[in-house]
């Protein structure tokens, strides 16, 4: 059986498939999207009260990641060939899930991916210097930052997150993630989270793409937020032109 992937964006006049054919249907990557398109087809075919009931509970319970800003620079012209992927998270399994989910998505496109938790062994402390490092030591040309803003509307981070160097943005995140209670602030009664992602240049430490994003998750699992996170990160470096 021959797979055919087929690619669309926002900012691109003709979408296209890997197999020359256009494709002409649009794609939103909101992972709710066909979730809901399934259950109410189901739900017009069988309109049961039993059925329905838990066709809506299923239809209000899923992941949902939205952009809330989007900057880039728009002296930049390049795209991504190979990049780093890192998380600053408080547990060490929750950045691992998070940058090897990342890596997968990106190794799908073509794309030199490494997550910096299989870079840089565990015990080793992480650092700016390390990250830059060990990306540059490899010829990974872009760095791939995300952090966590808030939970629900509360903010749990007043640093000077919007550096446009990769040492300052580092060092000033890592200072409020390291405070005791960072996370525990909302983790348990939330349900919408909002996270930073940047890009940067590795040779010269410079941002070059930097996007907020809100998730809206029930029961906040870590998996789906990551999952919804992922297609919506991935479609605006598609709209923006880093990727290709």
């Amino acid at each position: 059986m021959r797979h055919v992937m087929c690619f669309t964006g926002k900012n691109r006049r003709e979408s296209e498939c890997t197999d020359g054919s256009p494709y002409t249907y649009t794609l939103k990557f909101d992972s709710c999207q066909l979730q809901r398109g399934i259950f109410m087809n189901i739900a017009k075919k069988y309109f049961f009260v039993g059925t329905t009931f838990i066709l809506l509970l299923l239809l209000f319970s899923c992941t949902t990641t939205k952009l809330k800003s989007v900057w880039k620079d728009t002296t930049y012209n390049g795209y991504i060939n190979s990049i780093m992927v890192v998380a600053l998270a408080e547990r060490y399994e929750i950045r691992k899930f998070f940058e090897r989910e990342f890596v997968k998505q990106f190794k799908k496109l073509g794309v030199e991916a490494i997550a910096s938790v299989d870079a840089i062994p565990e015990e080793k402390e992480v650092n700016a210097n390390i990250i830059l490092a060990e990306a540059r030591n490899r010829g990974i040309a872009m760095i791939m930052v995300t952090h966590l803003v808030s939970f629900d509307d509360k903010s749990v981070d007043s640093s000077a997150s919007s550096s446009s160097i990769f040492h300052t943005y580092y060092r000033n995140v890592s200072i409020y993630i390291a405070r005791p209670g960072y996370y525990a602030q909302g983790i348990k009664r939330t349900q919408g989270v909002t996270l930073t992602t940047k890009l940067y240049e590795t040779k010269a430490e410079k941002l070059v793409w930097s996007v907020t994003s809100k998730t809206l998750e029930p029961d906040l699992s870590e998996y789906n937020i990551v999952k919804s996170l992922s297609k919506v990160i991935i479609e605006s470096l598609y709209d923006n032109t880093l990727l290709r």
